[in-house]
C-alpha cells in the first residue's frame, strides 16, 4: 500500500501500516514494525498481508432457485422493517421482474438482467434472514450473478442497478470490500446514466440513451444508499471515493426530516441506518484530510482543516435530540429501551459508533504531523487531537460491550471496523506513553477486544470465511500482548 493511501494509519508522523484490501485485516508496515520493536522490545506477530481471496466455486448443477424461494423472500422482505431501511427492490415493478426472470425458453438480455436482479435479491435476503444454506447458499447466488456481469454491463437498466447495489451490500456485509467497491462503481455509473445523482424535481435532472424510464424516486433512494456505502468503503478498505460531491446534488430527499424523528414509532418511520448528513461530513473529511492533496499539506494546514471538519461534526451532533445524542464523555452510556423497535435501537447504536469512529478518524489525521518539527502551538493542537481520538476510541469499546445483544449474525463485518480502529488508536497511545496513569486501564480495555470480536463472530453463519474472522481476532490479541509488554517494561 502506498504511504499516501487512504486507510493507512499514522502516529508521531510515522506510517505504521494500513488495511489489507483483500482481507480487511490491518497490518504493520516495515517502519511500523520497527516502531513497535522500539517501544516494546518485541516484534509484532501478524498474519501475512498479501494473501489473496478466491471466489467460491460455482456448483455446475446450480440453477435459478425455484419460484417458491423467490416468493418466500419477497414475503420476508415486504413484511419486515428492512423494506423501510434498505431499498433492495423497486416494489412497484418487482413482481414484473420476477415474472420476467422465470420466463422459460429465452436468454435475451432483458431476461438475464431480470434473473440477476432476482438472484441478487435472494442472495441478500438469505443472508439477512439468517437462513443462509437452508433454501439456497448466498455465496452461490453471488457467484452466479458475477458470471452474468458481461450481460449486465452491456445493458444499463433498473434491474442491473438493483442487482449491482444488492451485490455491493452483500459483499460489504460479508467483509469483501474489494468486490463491494467494484459493484458499487457499476451501480453508480448506471445511476448517473438515468440522472439519479440529481434530485428528480431538479430542472437539471436528465437521462441519457433510449432506455425506458424507471422509477426515478426509487433510483434516488438507491443513489443515497450508494453514496453512504461509498464513504463506508473508503474508511474501511482505504479505497478512494467513487462518488464525487461536486458532480452530485446532495439535497436531502423529501421526507428525510420525518425519518429522522427518533420518537416517531410509526411503521413508516423506520430509520435509515446511519445518517445522510453524517455521510456528507465523511465525504468532506476524506477529501480534506485524506486525499493525495491533503497528505502534501503542511502540519499547520492539516490541523486547521481538522478543526473545521470537527466543527461540522459537532454541529451535526448538537442537532440530534439530547436523549439520543452521542457523546465521548467517560460516564456516557447509551440507553436502549426494551420497548423500542429493533430498527430504532440499531439506528441509535450506529449513529453513536459512527460519530465516535468519524471523530477518531478526523483527529487521527494529526498522526501525520511530525512532533519534532512542530511549534508550540501546533504541538498543543496535536496533543489535543490525539486525546480526542483516544477518548472516542475508548467510547467505542465501552459501548460495544453493552451492545452485543443487538447485533445480528450478518452485522459482523460492518461493525468489526469500529473495535479494530479503536484498538489501534488506544494501542499507539499506550506505546508512546506507557507510564501515564490511564495506560494500565487502557491495557485492560484493550484486552477485552479479542473476546468482544469472538462474541460478535459467534453469530456468523456456517458459510463464513472463518480464517478471516480468526485473523482479525488474532490481530487484536497481538495488540493487547504488545501493549502489556510496553507497560510491563515501564517502572511504576
Amino acid at each position: 500500500m502506498p504511504i499516501t493511501a487512504l486507510g493507512g494509519f499514522y502516529f508521531d508522523g510515522i506510517h505504521l501500516g494500513g488495511i489489507g484490501s483483500a482481507r480487511g485485516v490491518p497490518f504493520f508496515s516495515q517502519q511500523g514494525e520497527q516502531w513497535v520493536l522500539q517501544h516494546t522490545g518485541q516484534c509484532p506477530r501478524t498474519a501475512a498481508r498479501h494473501e489473496s481471496r478466491c471466489p467460491p466455486q460455482l456448483d455446475s448443477s446450480w440453477k435459478l432457485p425455484p419460484r417458491a424461494v423467490a416468493d418466500h423472500y419477497i414475503s420476508f422482505f415486504t413484511t419486515s422493517a428492512l423494506r423501510h431501511v434498505f431499498p433492495l427492490i423497486d416494489e412497484a415493478s418487482f413482481l414484473h421482474v420476477v415474472n420476467t426472470a422465470y420466463c422459460n425458453g429465452s436468454t435475451s438480455p432483458e431476461i438475464i438482467c431480470a434473473q440477476a436482479c432476482v438472484i441478487a435479491f435472494i442472495c441478500v435476503s438469505t443472508h439477512m434472514s439468517g437462513e443462509d444454506g437452508e433454501l439456497v447458499r448466498a455465496d452461490q447466488c453471488a457467484a452466479h450473478v458475477h458470471r452474468m456481469m458481461p450481460t449486465i454491463l452491456a445493458n444499463p437498466c433498473s434491474e442491473a442497478i438493483q442487482a449491482c447495489t444488492m451485490l455491493c451490500m452483500y459483499n460489504m456485509f460479508t467483509g469483501n470490500n474489494a468486490a463491494a467497491a467494484t459493484y458499487l462503481a457499476v451501480a453508480y455509473r448506471f445511476l448517473t446514466m438515468f440522472g439519479a445523482h440529481f434530485d428528480p424535481g431538479d430542472d437539471t435532472f436528465y437521462t441519457t440513451g433510449a432506455q425506458p424510464q424507471p422509477n426515478q424516486h426509487y433510483l434516488r433512494k438507491v443513489f443515497w444508499h450508494c453514496y453512504m456505502y461509498d464513504k463506508d468503503i473508503c474508511l474501511r478498505a482505504g479505497y478512494p471515493p467513487i462518488i464525487h460531491d461536486d458532480y452530485c446534488d446532495l439535497s436531502l430527499p423529501l421526507g428525510y426530516k420525518q425519518i429522522g424523528r427518533f420518537d416517531d414509532e410509526s411503521e413508516e418511520a423506520e430509520p435509515i441506518p446511519g445518517d445522510m448528513r453524517l455521510a456528507i461530513i465523511k465525504s468532506r473529511m476524506i477529501q480534506t484530510l485524506y486525499s493525495a492533496r491533503a497528505v502534501r499539506s503542511s502540519d499547520t494546514e492539516l490541523l486547521r482543516h481538522i478543526i473545521k471538519i470537527d466543527d461540522e461534526l459537532e454541529g451535526w451532533r448538537m442537532s440530534i435530540p439530547s436523549r439520543y445524542r452521542p457523546s465521548i464523555a467517560p460516564m456516557h452510556r447509551i440507553k436502549l429501551e426494551a420497548d423500542w423497535k429493533k430498527a430504532k435501537r440499531v439506528h441509535i447504536l450506529i449513529i453513536h459508533f459512527e460519530y465516535c469512529f468519524l471523530l477518531a478518524s478526523i483527529h487521527s489525521a494529526s498522526g501525520r504531523c511530525r512532533p519534532k518539527t512542530a511549534g508550540a502551538a501546533d504541538q498543543a493542537s496535536i496533543d489535543s487531537c490525539q486525546e480526542l481520538a483516544l477518548q472516542a476510541s475508548r467510547s467505542i469499546l465501552a459501548t460495544l460491550a453493552d451492545a452485543l445483544h443487538v447485533f445480528d449474525h450478518g452485522d459482523f463485518w460492518y461493525f468489526v471496523a469500529y473495535p479494530v480502529s479503536a484498538s489501534l488508536t488506544i494501542f499507539c497511545n499506550i506505546l508512546t506513553s506507557p507510564g501515564r496513569p490511564a495506560a494500565r486501564d487502557d491495557v485492560v480495555l484493550l484486552g477485552t477486544v479479542p473476546n468482544l470480536i469472538q462474541a460478535m463472530g459467534s453469530r456468523l453463519g456456517p458459510q463464513t470465511d472463518g480464517q478471516r474472522t480468526t485473523a482479525v481476532q488474532q490481530f487484536t490479541e497481538e495488540l493487547s500482548r504488545l501493549a502489556r509488554c510496553a507497560v510491563a517494561a515501564t517502572p511504576l
